[in-house]
């Protein structure tokens, strides 16, 4: 009898160790590599800061690596085949993708504009403009992509009426534009909050357009989900715990800013920590066929073939449909 109820207590305990448990993705098996692209050091790719930050891909089972490549770069390296999933503009993406490159977006976290067009204070208005200097990262980037259209509504040719240098990053264009090196420039949060306090001038918010519009979205080639559709998997529930933990972890968000955003200052970190967390990053994002719309529109005022083609040849809902289906989304957010 005793060795029957010896035998029982160990299948017992053997079944608790089989099946009593609850699995942790990566705790029994090796981390899967993936190697994740950001193009800037602006507060618009906080989400992906604070996944990094929270140990979040470790957690879904991934050993995350985030590659900085600048700019517009970014997606020709993701092309490329060097980068797995990317978090970036969804119009520097769309604008790839419609020129043929296998890029497809899968959520998209900020939906508004986050840059201004920026000027020396010698600068009054969208006239003053004529026969100037005004500066971007890179042609074709984000910087370059949005203030053409700008231009053009303000009847200023951008081939002919201005001249648009590329200077590099969002800080060399601001030091460019104090010291009247060029006129003005295109500048990202928080660089331009930055610019404005030492008497920059804001002669524009982009955010003031009121359209939707894919601002930090999440890429993927075809090829790359239809050979990996777990993995991507496991990226979008870290993402989306990312935003979760952004949304209502203060302490954690501030320090992923301060480490992967570059700034240093507390009162702009407090400052980018409370409009980021109350006005700008969604709880949910998902991509809407409407951003991706603007985004075409917004695209076809400077690439014709963009007026062409549909939301849909560069949208996949079906991940985070199936986070939706399975519960996820609402375990997160119930």
């Amino acid at each position: 009898m005793v060795n029957l109820f010896r035998r029982a207590l160990f299948l017992f305990a053997a079944g608790q160790l089989c099946f009593g448990v609850p699995h942790t993705p990566g705790a029994d098996a090796p981390l899967k590599k993936l190697r994740v692209g950001y193009p800037s050091h602006s507060a618009s790719m906080y989400p992906i800061y604070v996944t990094k930050e929270a140990k979040l891909f470790e957690k879904y089972g991934l050993d995350g690596e985030m590659i900085y490549v600048q700019g517009v770069q970014m997606v020709q390296v993701h092309v490329a085949g060097q980068l797995d999933v990317t978090t970036t503009s969804g119009l520097v993406t769309l604008q790839s993708s419609v020129s043929g490159a296998d890029l497809i977006l899968l959520a998209n976290s900020i939906d508004i504009h986050l840059m201004k067009l920026t000027a020396h204070p010698s600068i009054n208005s969208p006239a003053d403009l004529k026969g100037k200097s005004i500066a971007v990262t890179r042609f074709g980037s984000l910087t370059d992509l949005v203030v053409r259209p700008l231009l053009m509504s303000w009847r200023l040719d951008p081939k002919k009426d201005v001249t648009l240098l590329q200077i590099g990053t969002q800080r060399d264009i601001a030091t460019a534009i104090s010291l009247k090196r060029v006129d003005a420039g295109v500048l990202s949060f928080p660089t331009s909050y930055y610019a404005e306090k030492t008497g920059l001038k804001a002669l524009y918010d982009f955010a003031e357009s009121g359209s939707e519009i894919p601002t930090t979205s999440v890429a993927i080639s075809r090829e790359f989900g239809k050979k990996n559709r777990d993995t991507v998997l496991s990226f979008l529930r870290a993402y989306l715990e990312g935003h979760k933990r952004l949304l209502t972890d203060r302490a954690l968000s501030i320090r992923a800013l301060r480490k992967y955003g570059g700034i240093a200052d507390e009162e702009t970190l407090a400052h980018t920590y409370d409009l980021f967390s109350t006005k700008i990053i969604r709880k949910v994002p998902t991509i809407s066929a409407k951003s991706v719309e603007n985004a075409l529109k917004l695209l076809g005022e400077t690439m014709p073939k963009a007026r062409e083609r549909k939301a849909g040849e560069f949208i996949d809902t079906s991940y985070m449909e199936e986070l939706d289906r399975s519960g996820f989304i609402k375990s997160l957010w119930p």
